[in-house]
């Protein structure tokens, strides 16, 4: 984690962090917008369909932008153990080409593997990957390098509260 991500995640970080959640990127942002992050309470006016879905899979409830307190959600995530780490803090959501993002995330891997090691992880915390290049690019990495907690290839949803997405979350945490 780097600059202002890392500054908004720790607000939320449990002490011992159940669901290692890991996301491709943060979104985008313009230079004239609030920035567009997962972990950014102050500002939940923009689309925040995976802070829907995690809270709709985790919680049981649906998260509405700009109608719920996103704060009051990210506590009651984070009193479940649950913790986001990106693969790269590097924005590449605009990038269409799969083989650059894909790179990007491979050459982003030495900080992320650092993340997870400087994270407070229950020895039987469990690792959801949310998103298919993050799967694709460095998977088989991570599994190797973090042999003893269980990985689970989650995917990113598709819209908000994709039950597909809470599906393969529930038997994740099932499991």
């Amino acid at each position: 984690m780097k600059g202002p991500y890392k500054e908004l995640a720790k607000k939320f970080m449990p002490n011992g962090i159940s669901y290692l959640l890991i996301g491709e990127s943060p979104p985008y942002t313009a230079p004239d917008e609030d920035l567009k992050y997962f972990y950014n309470y102050i500002s939940s006016k923009n689309g925040q369909i995976l802070l829907s879905s995690v809270s709709y899979s985790f919680l049981g409830e649906r998260f509405y932008v700009s109608k719920d307190n996103k704060e009051d959600f990210l506590n009651r995530l984070m009193k479940k153990g649950l913790f986001l780490l990106d693969a790269t803090y590097e924005p590449i959501n605009y990038i269409e080409n799969k083989k650059l993002r894909c790179t990007k995330i491979i050459n982003a891997y030495p900080q992320l593997k650092r993340d997870i090691t400087n994270v407070p992880l229950k020895k039987d915390a469990k690792i959801l990957l949310l998103h298919g290049n993050v799967i694709k690019a460095v998977g088989k990495k991570m599994r190797e390098d973090f042999k003893s907690y269980r990985f689970y290839d989650i995917g990113f949803p598709s819209y908000y509260n994709d039950q597909r997405f809470k599906r393969k979350v529930q038997q994740a945490i099932n499991d």
